[in-house]
């Protein structure tokens, strides 16, 4: 049976990443819920970085968008390009969303044949 859980070396953790992601990275908003960034990495996988401010909600509110958004990855990471870190930001309006419709968003922008990531040039600040 396989594993289908995020492990701990798909999550990105460290500041230094989250930081030359957010510098070196494509940013794309998927919809008005959730804005993406995602740059290539020296790994053979992909990670997972998640920002979700308390602007979302309380507490409760933002732990759930965050499982929510791991178990979009950790069920879909095929979508994702590979050898990449990706972060999502969520926006409060995020909450205003489905699971099902959030997946159609992200699959409807991954399809188009944007999401290579190999030419990641920096966003304007």
């Amino acid at each position: 049976m396989k594993k289908e859980n995020l492990s701990k070396r798909e999550r990105l953790k460290l500041n230094k990443d989250f930081t030359r992601v957010l510098k070196k990275g494509q940013r794309v908003w998927i919809g008005k819920y959730l804005l993406m960034f995602y740059c290539p990495n020296e790994l053979p996988y992909r990670r997972l970085g998640l920002i979700v401010s308390a602007k979302v909600g309380k507490a409760f509110e933002r732990n759930k968008v965050k499982r929510l958004l791991r178990e979009l990855f950790r069920k879909n990471k095929a979508l994702f390009p590979q050898n990449s870190d990706i972060i999502f930001i969520a926006s409060p309006k995020i909450k205003d969303i489905s699971y099902e419709q959030l997946l159609e968003l992200i699959k409807e922008y991954l399809s188009t044949g944007k999401r290579d990531c190999t030419n990641a040039k920096k966003v304007p600040s």
